[in-house]
């Protein structure tokens, strides 16, 4: 029998079990959110936040000098206004409004936005966020050649004011001020040093929420109303009560059930949910792509045609279709569609990955030569959730069928332990999701570039370096940039630094009595907007 069919006749029985003894809640508190979510909180130590459920986390909790309002634009957060930048479009003069506090009560001041630009590009601080800063004046000198950090172009004229330098124009820096650069509290971080942000008694906000019942192992926790947020009276749910399911079958359950009033779901438990359950889905395209990640140290995966054979041997088409069954779509390079477009048209038109056996097996033949080795045998790292266990058969089913010689065996690990894994580069290969917060094909073009700071792989191509740096020349958000993006992506899909599979779907069970809560391309939902 197919597995894959089995499996989903399994899911499917769940889900109509489920559905039958149904029995309504006897909640009566309309003011507490619950949800069901598929990754834990690694941090909340912005500095430090590189994991999904720890950057959904972040939205919920902190508040930059701009956020994005419900639909997804860039609006004022701390800062009084979204301000011209000047000289040449390269200063940015931000006031902050007087009435912000932290959740200890204090007030949220200049210096807590300089200090955390400034420790998230300070190389002790070994941030994988760093390059985020990358385009303020300084950057480099401070993190690629050790200069002391005050050289970086960020200061705090007076108590209320930032005033943020940078090296070049960056077209798309209002997202990063609204998505990226968050501050931290001083006083706390000196007070719970290492452990700020890893518990909710060393985590404070300046958000809307903050978090109650958690730790890094966590499995359930609570975000409650920050009473000294100053818009805390158009924030509607007092309580978000939040629950790890890894499981999409047990998530669409718990829904079912009336447990939850959100759960992110994924996979084909989505056939028959669309047939009971179709206005409750909320599936839209998301600026986040999964792909491999292969050990540049290790003799085996870093060899370009064996790379080149296993991506040839996986026919996203039907890895998207079957495998996951979600809505995502097949990757046409490391960045995702939808992002931006040159002439009219979107970035990715005219790239592809295709499926291609023969071709696949002919690399391969040639990788045997290089590596004077007939039988490849290759671990694969994949995360516990249910969307990476699925992906990881799928991507075992597919290669070993078309590359006979080829074994890939599955390491299934929490997220946190893979990252952790990645980052000390104690892997062979692995599975991972990236999602960008600026809508800019560069964040994903890092990934695979030897400076970047999310480049796992230690991978490094002399053409790919130096389309990189051209891109950085390029100032303006125009045709001209975006062609030197589409020609690294292009290079990108010849070499596989990483190796791009598909591009995610925001797939979510929600209640239709739940208003104003959107899954935008780029960034997470905000439940401060919920109503």
């Amino acid at each position: 029998m197919n597995k894959k069919i089995m499996i989903g006749a399994v899911a499917v029985a769940v889900i109509a079990g489920v559905y039958v003894i149904t029995k309504p809640s006897n909640s009566s508190d309309q003011h507490t959110l619950k949800v069901a979510v598929q990754n834990n909180i690694s941090t909340l130590d912005p500095n430090l936040a590189d994991q999904v459920g720890a950057n959904w986390a972040e939205v919920q909790t902190l508040e930059g000098l701009y956020t994005t309002s419900a639909k997804g634009k860039i609006i004022p957060g701390v800062a009084t206004k979204v301000v011209r930048p000047t000289q040449g479009n390269k200063v940015y003069t931000i006031k902050l409004k007087k009435n912000q506090k932290w959740s200890d009560g204090s007030t949220v001041t200049a210096a807590d936005f300089v200090n955390s630009v400034k420790r998230q590009v300070n190389p002790t601080t070994k941030s994988t966020r760093a390059n985020h800063f990358k385009d303020i004046a300084g950057y480099d000198a401070v993190y690629n050649h050790k200069a002391n950090i005050s050289k970086l172009g960020i200061s705090a004229p007076d108590k209320y004011t930032v005033k943020i330098e940078l090296s070049h124009p960056v077209p798309y820096f209002n997202f990063i001020l609204a998505n990226q650069l968050y501050p931290i509290n001083a006083d706390k971080l000196k007070l719970y040093g290492s452990k700020y942000g890893q518990t909710a008694k060393t985590t404070v906000s300046n958000g809307a929420y903050t978090i109650k019942k958690w730790n890094q192992s966590s499995t359930t926790w609570e975000f409650v109303k920050n009473k000294y947020y100053a818009g805390v009276d158009k924030v509607h749910y007092d309580t978000i009560k939040a629950t790890q399911v890894t499981d999409a079958t047990l998530a669409a359950k718990q829904y079912l059930a009336k447990k939850v009033d959100e759960a992110e779901i994924s996979g084909s438990i989505l056939t028959d949910l669309k047939k009971t359950h179709a206005s409750d889905i909320k599936s839209t395209q998301k600026g986040r792509v999964a792909f491999i990640v292969w050990n540049a140290s290790d003799k085996t995966v870093s060899n370009t045609n064996l790379k080149r054979a296993l991506s040839l041997a996986i026919n996203r088409q039907e890895l998207t279709k079957s495998a996951l069954g979600d809505g995502s779509t097949p990757a046409k390079s490391i960045v995702p569609s939808g992002e931006v477009t040159i002439k009219g048209k979107d970035f990715n038109d005219g790239l592809s990955l295709s499926y291609d056996k023969k071709l696949a097996q002919s690399y391969l033949k040639k990788a045997q030569t290089e590596l004077n080795q007939k039988k490849i045998s290759i671990t694969l790292n994949t995360a516990d959730t249910d969307a990476y266990k699925a992906l990881g058969v799928y991507l075992k089913q597919s290669i070993e069928a078309t590359l006979p010689d080829v074994t890939i065996n599955l390491k299934q690990l929490p997220l946190n332990a893979e990252i952790s894994a990645f980052e000390s580069h104690n892997f062979q290969a692995g599975t991972l999701t990236w999602s960008t917060d600026y809508n800019d094909p560069i964040d994903f073009l890092d990934i695979a570039y030897s400076k970047g700071a999310i480049n796992f792989t230690n991978w490094s191509n002399p053409e790919y370096e130096k389309l990189i740096d051209k891109i950085s020349d390029q100032h303006e958000a125009n045709d001209a940039r975006y062609q030197l993006e589409k020609l690294a992506a292009k290079r990108n899909n010849e070499l596989n630094g990483v190796t791009p599979l598909y591009q995610v779907a925001n797939v979510h069970l929600l209640k239709s009595s739940i208003k104003n809560l959107n899954y935008p391309l780029i960034g997470y939902q905000n439940y401060k907007y919920a109503k």
